[in-house]
């Protein structure tokens, strides 16, 4: 195996053959030039998934996100109607449906539901048996199929239940469940976030999973990737991604990384080749996220796409999409598997998208590059201590699919013009150089923004054709650093609510409580929404993006709440410009800076630019990009009549078929059906509430369905819907 785009590599330019741009009129071709090359297919790739269920998370092991069924397709989708329906209850979910063999597998009423995939008729369900935010399950089942599990996290243990009827498997590990804060190199009750959202890949017997930990704070868990033995509940394997002493790229971090930095975790969904057995796992960015003084270097194996034999662990390849990230540019889109046709044979490849704008594609037994990779300058660091890559990594021959750069004339038309001067003038005085500016003391502008470009879920492609589907975001942000001061647990009785408020809830939620919306709420009136405890217990927990405070005193806890209580304020106030003249204390290399997102959000939740989303094909045989069109709309301006903008942030969206068609699902809680040549929207149905997951595709008895997850609450106004499943099939024929 070859060792792919090493971290040592990066003065030399990354190159495969040369290339050769295949002349093509349709899109058609791509499928032509596939029949005709395949007898130069020099991989011998075993036997392929059949993409005919809908058994595994993202629809297949190899996440492709892809049906191979036809039934429903471009002639006839506009005659879908409802099949049937399921009411999932009160509590908001993002779990992406499973199907097997005829029993469909969904989040409702804060546990898993199993219904009838056919008729939605309820046969079981476990109360309690996950989390909120979980969003999705694995399935396993041994060789004879006598037992069939749903693997599952919830908090920091992996569980599992028995499919057939919904009890928990006792003796699951032994004692019926595997802590995932062990193992870890760290004292497993120092460890408050763990737990991993995305379910992992079962292959043969093994689980293999990664964390969600948390890269928001300077230390926390670091980012191990793990196969767990099924039965027995044994650790078989484990690949440091903040690698120990002697382990490749040791030297890519300061001496000893490992124990006190974390985070470089795989949080995002892994593909898995069953045949080759190499699982792709990629990974995000390490703590903190917006300052790295206190880990100087690569940082490897932070935002990188890695090749791993999937029954020992070994590194087969690796790829860093981002040296030594800085701002927050995890790989969050999981990679997908297909075959491309270049330089006249087919490649089985896989392709990765970046937070970053940028595209990614390699043979997927070497980790060659299929369109060629260069290193280039990028800006440098203004802040003391901040030693910022002078290079970074960019794909030649695939064009960037977001806008890597932002200006004050490209705001929206459609906000409230103060605000938008108000935005302007913060662009006005911060660093604008473009991607990878770093973050500074004065603000940075950053697009297409930490929570832009390629995000978790919206990715989908054809396996055979070459063909790549993604919806993406335009969310730019401005981080602004500021000197700080982080209060753990042995602080917390120093500190005063409005210190640990600042330190840890500010970032996201705002100086004055006034929140992001939508993607983090508003403080402001909270004591409406819940009661103190219930306060507590998201404290103690965590809730979706916000990290877990377990060991908060409960007297820091009863401050907090009355605090947040006293805040005052307007959004239009937090949105002072900041100062040109900040200047950093002394010994900064050793202070704990930290920035809030900052994202370009009016009092109405709108940003710029336009598109705020968009859905787009690329043809990965010659490298273009086939068409674009904008991403649903926004409910509120979709009522005065404007349309087009794109849905804001719509994550866990998208779903292709062989009957050419791409199934989406967006924030404007709609379901639509796109022709995959041409991007022309040809059906669409109005949802009770936000998706919460991939849309499911399967076949029962004859009949194809789309199942759509409308399990999501609007966080952008606090409201609450009818949350349920729906599945959408053409009329059955009357003999």
């Amino acid at each position: 195996m070859g060792s792919g785009y090493a971290w040592q590599d990066r003065a030399r330019l990354h190159v495969v053959q040369p290339l050769i741009v295949m002349r093509r009129t349709e899109i058609l071709w791509a499928a032509l030039a596939m029949l005709v090359l395949s007898a130069c297919h020099r991989a011998e790739p075993g036997a392929a998934p059949s993409w005919s269920a809908w058994s595994s998370y993202a629809g297949s092991n190899d996440s492709a996100q892809f049906s191979s069924l036809k039934q429903i397709n471009r002639e006839n989708v506009a005659e879908l109607e409802v099949a049937w329906t399921f009411d999932a209850g009160t509590t908001p979910h993002r779990l992406s449906p499973l199907v097997i063999d005829g029993t469909i597998f969904v989040a409702t009423r804060g546990g898993v539901s199993a219904l009838h995939a056919a008729t939605g008729e309820e046969r079981w369900h476990a109360a309690d048996a996950i989390a909120q935010y979980l969003r999705g399950l694995a399935y396993w089942q041994n060789e004879a199929g006598t037992e069939r599990w749903l693997m599952l996290v919830k908090g920091h243990e992996l569980r599992a239940l028995n499919a057939d009827t919904g009890a928990p498997i006792a003796d699951f590990a032994g004692d019926g469940k595997i802590d995932l804060r062990e193992n870890l190199g760290r004292d497993p009750q120092s460890i408050t976030r763990v737990a991993t959202m995305t379910p992992g890949r079962v292959f043969e017997n093994l689980f293999v999973v990664g964390s969600a930990v948390g890269d928001e704070t300077y230390g926390g868990a670091p980012g191990d990737i793990r196969a767990f033995d099924v039965r027995t509940g044994e650790l078989v394997w484990k690949f440091h991604t903040i690698p120990h002493p002697g382990e490749f790229g040791y030297d890519s971090w300061p001496k000893d990384a490992w124990k006190s930095i974390g985070a470089a975790n795989a949080w995002s969904t892994m593909a898995l080749d069953e045949a080759r057995g190499i699982i792709f796992v990629p990974t995000g960015a390490p703590s903190y996220h917006f300052y790295g003084a206190n880990r100087p270097g690569d940082n490897l194996f932070a935002n990188s796409l890695i090749a791993l034999d999937v029954r020992t662990g070994e590194r087969l390849w690796h790829f860093q999409s981002v040296h030594h990230d800085i701002w927050d540019y995890d790989l969050a889109m999981g990679p997908k598997l297909l075959t491309v046709a270049r330089n006249g044979e087919l490649i089985d490849a896989v392709v990765i998208a970046g937070k970053h704008g940028y595209l990614y594609v390699f043979d997927r037994e070497t980790g060659e590059a299929v369109y060629p990779i260069e290193e280039r300058p990028v800006p440098a660091s203004d802040v003391p201590g901040e030693v910022a890559s002078p290079t970074q990594p960019f794909p030649t021959g695939l064009p960037s699919f977001a806008n890597l750069q932002l200006s004050a004339d490209e705001l929206s038309p459609h906000a409230d013009a103060e605000e938008v001067a108000a935005l302007a003038g913060r662009i006005g005085i911060a660093r604008n150089e473009g991607l990878y500016t770093p973050p500074s003391f004065r603000g940075s502008v950053n697009a297409p923004g930490s929570r832009g470009g390629a995000q978790h879920g919206n990715g989908a492609v054809d396996p055979a054709s070459g063909m790549f589907y993604m919806a993406v975001i335009n969310s730019p942000t401005i981080p602004k650093l500021e000197d700080r001061k982080d209060f753990f647990a042995e602080h917390y009785e120093q500190a005063s609510a409005a210190e640990i408020y600042l330190t840890s809830c500010a970032a996201c939620h705002g100086v004055l409580g006034q929140g992001q919306p939508p993607l983090f709420p508003s403080l402001q009136g909270i004591s409406e929404r819940m009661n103190r405890a219930q306060f507590a217990d998201v404290l103690k927990q965590g809730k979706g993006r916000m990290a877990a405070f377990p060991n908060m005193p409960a007297e820091q806890v009863s401050g907090l709440w009355s605090h947040i209580g006293e805040i005052r304020g307007s959004a239009e106030a937090a949105m002072e410009v900041p100062s040109r003249d900040a200047t950093p204390g002394a010994n900064a290399a050793e202070h704990r800076y930290r920035s809030g997102y900052h994202h370009f959000f009016t009092s109405d939740g709108l940003l710029g630019p336009l598109p705020w989303s968009s859905l787009l094909a690329y043809d990965l045989n010659n490298g273009r990009i086939v068409w674009e069109e904008p991403y649903g709309d926004v409910v509120g301006l979709a009522a005065r009549g404007v349309t087009a903008t794109g849905s804001l942030f719509p994550t866990n969206s998208l779903a292709a078929t062989a009957g050419g068609l791409l199934f989406s699902v967006t924030n404007d809680q709609r379901i639509r059906a796109w022709n995959r040549d041409t991007g022309e929207v040809l059906w669409s149905a109005a949802l009770p509430a936000d998706p919460g997951g991939i849309p499911a595709i399967y076949e029962v008895d004859g009949r194809q369905y789309v199942v759509a997850a409308a399990t999501r609450d609007d966080r952008s106004t606090g409201g609450r819907y009818e949350f349920a499943y729906i599945a959408y099939a053409l009329p059955e024929t009357v003999d």
